[in-house]
């Protein structure tokens, strides 16, 4: 135990052993000592008192004693010696013949007058001395008596006998003193025996609260050294001299001392000096020993933070001792600033591909526009991924979030330094292109090196996968002043591009604005248009060409807008993509299509075109074997047109939605083969009923003559695998008689009949049979 009440340990001692210290006990043993300490100063107090009584007691007993021998018996002696003086005079008396006997015996007789005078002198007892008198006054008549010896022997035994009283009256004060004596004598024993019990007592709670101030002292310091070795972080205490008092195990690990550094004594200079050379010290060794001893030598509110070479960050906080001193608190922030890093980084980045966000692309721009100087410009390009929702709607968001990275990284190798990218929605991008002197002819250049760059196929695992891109660019601050004004600028030209044919870029202009805002009107007219019953249905036959006969018709969806007329499927269909409007009409289309059915021939199908995103619904099925009950119109006659982004998710759960349809009966088209990914993998994993060909190879055959071999390997192809062949947009009767000639089976076109409604399906077909009849 040192001087200042912290128990040090020996060299040999574990950390924990050394952390111990001298406390007092906790609020309940303060609370003990309180009442253990009443009760020994009222005991203390108590043994006083009886102290105090029987050291009176003895007093009095000692003065009793003295008094009594002073009085009684020395009283008692008188009488006694008087006694015996009267019966010498009485012997004399009664012998007298002569006058010299006369006077021995007044001589004896005088004698005991006096020893009577100092008996009733000494004695204390008022009946003894009135009885001495009364003996005293008897013995001085017989001075005078002259009487007859008979006489004078009855005067002298009543005399005598007076006198043996007085003798045995002061016997028994005598013994009664004795008696007085005992008892008092017997007190002062019980007064000393509660005295030394008392004592014992005293001495008793004296040990007890002793071991109860050990016990609690020795609970404290195990408490103190769990709560330090319990620490999370590294604790030290150092002294005025800058010496080590106590210290953690944690402390220990986390510099990695060794046993001697941590003894009690050891300069901190020495701890330190350890510390820096580890491998593991800090990085600026000077900083690092210069802030230590100053906090050490005078603590600052805060804590001090040290990088160390292992890449640790540790804060020490520290504050004075009232003695002197400062203890601190090293605690390991690694994991927290690291935290702290991520979090600001996400504040201004998307979690996803580590570009820039929306808010660290505002602030950009923002200072980008404050710097510029006369002149000066940059450009901002917006741009989104082609085709980029059928992938995710069809190969599932984990392949969508891959093909996000991925474009991320190609875009970050197309870009300077000075540049920023940043992901501003799902699939959209901007790129802050700055410091280009040629600002119109550097944007080109790099919307073009977009464009091919995303053009380029994507290898996301087991799948490959094509999209593009298109961009929209705006000029700062031609184009805009404001963040906001320019970032909307840039997206209205991306619209643009994207609205003629994607895969393109183009540049800002005025009349944009206007279209933004007729997209802005079309949306809101499209989101009433359903309910307001603005649509309605058209039907284009297709032509079996073996059998020369109408063998069905596609359902086409017209709107009829009350002020803007008829509006072209190709202006809202994108739209109602975009916005998901596409599911209620989708199921609008197959009800009234079903329904319209009905009322046709029973050998005359029906076809309704499928949206990828009605497809993710999981309970189509259902609902097309709903619709098909409700109407009464047999499966059979009900045809679906799916296109190859529905399939680009080639899995297990694709198959079993398309086998449900299949189990129902209801006939599976494929819509526009031969302008997606992969088709003949499909053709070969699900056995479809009718392969169609997009009318832009029929279109082709004039300028291209690669269409017509495309034509020709597709109908072979069906042929091989028993499927129907249906080429749209068969116009002419020379390209009617080409896709007879080439094997397919159905065409579909203006060559026979445009899109009728309804009401013009009969006529249609009158029509078809008159031709058929005169051809026959």
């Amino acid at each position: 135990m040192s001087s200042n009440g912290i128990e040090t340990g020996s060299p040999e001692d574990p950390p924990s052993a050394r952390t111990q210290a001298n406390l007092l006990g906790d609020e309940n043993h303060k609370s003990f000592r309180r009442r253990l300490g009443t009760l020994a100063i009222i005991l203390l107090l108590v043994n006083l008192a009886i102290g105090l009584t029987a050291r009176g007691q003895q007093r009095s007993l000692a003065d009793y004693a003295i008094r009594i021998y002073d009085t009684t018996i020395v009283s008692t002696n008188y009488i006694h010696q008087a006694q015996i003086s009267f019966r010498d005079y009485a012997e004399q008396r009664i012998r007298t013949n002569g006058s010299a006997e006369f006077l021995r015996a007044d001589e004896s007789l005088t004698k005991a007058i006096a020893q009577l005078d100092a008996a009733i002198e000494r004695t204390n007892s008022a009946q003894a001395r009135t009885a001495a008198m009364a003996a005293k006054e008897k013995l001085a008549t017989l001075f005078e008596t002259k009487s007859e010896p008979a006489d004078l022997a009855a005067q002298l035994k009543a005399i005598s006998g007076n006198m043996e009283q007085l003798g045995e009256m002061g016997t028994d004060v005598v013994l009664s003193a004795r008696d007085d004596v005992a008892e008092l004598a017997d007190k002062l024993e019980r007064s000393l025996f509660i005295t030394i019990m008392t004592s014992i007592m005293l001495a008793g709670l004296a040990l007890l609260s002793l071991d109860r101030m050990v016990t609690t002292v020795n609970r404290s310091r195990a408490l103190f050294s769990a709560s330090l070795e319990g620490m999370p972080q590294g604790l030290s205490v150092i002294d005025r001299d800058l010496r080590l008092l106590v210290c953690n195990s944690k402390y220990v690990q986390m510099y990695g001392l060794d046993r001697e550094h941590t003894k009690f004594g050891t300069p901190l200079r020495t701890i330190l000096m350890r510390r820096s050379a580890t491998d593991t010290g800090p990085t600026d060794f000077k900083t690092f020993m210069n802030e230590s001893l100053a906090s050490a030598a005078d603590p600052t509110p805060g804590p001090i933070e040290h990088q160390y070479r292992d890449g640790r960050i540790i804060a020490v906080t520290s504050a004075p001792l009232p003695a002197g001193g400062t203890v601190s608190i090293h605690t390991d922030v690694t994991e927290r600033r690291k935290f702290e890093k991520e979090v600001e980084f996400l504040a201004c980045h998307d979690a996803l591909t580590g570009l820039a966000n929306r808010v660290q692309h505002r602030e950009f721009i923002e200072n980008r526009l404050a710097q510029l100087t006369q002149g000066a410009s940059f450009t901002i390009l917006c741009l989104d991924l082609d085709h980029f929702k059928n992938v995710n709607d069809t190969l599932g968001h984990t392949y969508g979030d891959a093909l996000l990275r991925a474009a991320a990284e190609r875009l970050r190798t197309l870009v300077r330094d000075t540049d920023l990218i940043a992901r501003t929605g799902g699939d959209e991008f901007s790129i802050v292109q700055t410091n280009t002197p040629r600002h119109l002819a550097a944007a080109a250049s790099l919307a073009e090196r977009i464009i091919a760059a995303m053009r380029t196929p994507f290898d996301l695992g087991d799948h490959q996968v094509v999209v593009g891109a298109s961009v929209g660019i705006a000029i700062a601050p031609c184009d805009g002043t404001k963040p906001d004004q320019i970032m909307k600028n840039a997206d209205m030209a991306l619209y643009r591009a994207k609205s003629h044919g994607r895969g393109t870029y183009r540049f800002f202009e005025a009349e944009m604005d206007i279209k933004a805002q007729e997209r802005r009107f079309l949306e809101l007219a499209l989101r009433q248009a359903l309910t307001a019953g603005e649509f309605e249905l058209e039907y284009q036959p297709f032509v079996n060409l073996a059998q020369n006969r109408i063998s069905g018709f596609e359902a086409l969806l017209r709107w009829n807008h009350p002020t803007r007329g008829r509006i072209p499927p190709d202006e809202f269909i994108p739209l109602a993509e975009d916005t998901g409007l596409i599911i209620p009409i989708g199921d609008w289309v197959l009800r009234t299509a079903c329904a319209q059915a009905t009322t046709w021939p029973d050998d005359l199908r029906v076809a309704v075109n499928v949206s990828p995103l009605q497809f993710r619904n999981k309970n189509m099925a259902a609902s097309v074997a709903s619709t098909l009950a409700a109407c009464g119109l047999s499966p059979n006659r009900l045809e679906l047109e799916i296109t190859e982004a529905v399939l680009l998710h080639n899995d297990d759960e694709t198959r079993n939605e398309l086998h449900e349809f299949r189990t129902l009966g209801v006939r599976i088209s494929m819509d526009d083969f031969g302008t997606g990914y992969s088709s003949l993998n499909y053709l070969r994993s699900f056995p479809f009923d009718k392969i169609k060909i997009d009318q832009s190879f029929v279109h082709d055959l004039t300028d291209n003559p690669d269409s017509i071999a495309i034509i020709r390997a597709v109908a072979a192809l069906g042929k091989s695998f028993s499927m129907v062949t249906t080429v749209e947009g068969v116009e002419t009767l020379e390209q009617l008689e080409q896709m007879r000639a080439e094997g397919c089976t159905e065409v579909q076109g203006f060559a026979y009949s445009k899109a009728v409604p309804t009401s013009r399906i009969v006529a249609v077909l009158e029509d078809f049979g008159k031709l058929a009849k005169a051809a026959a």
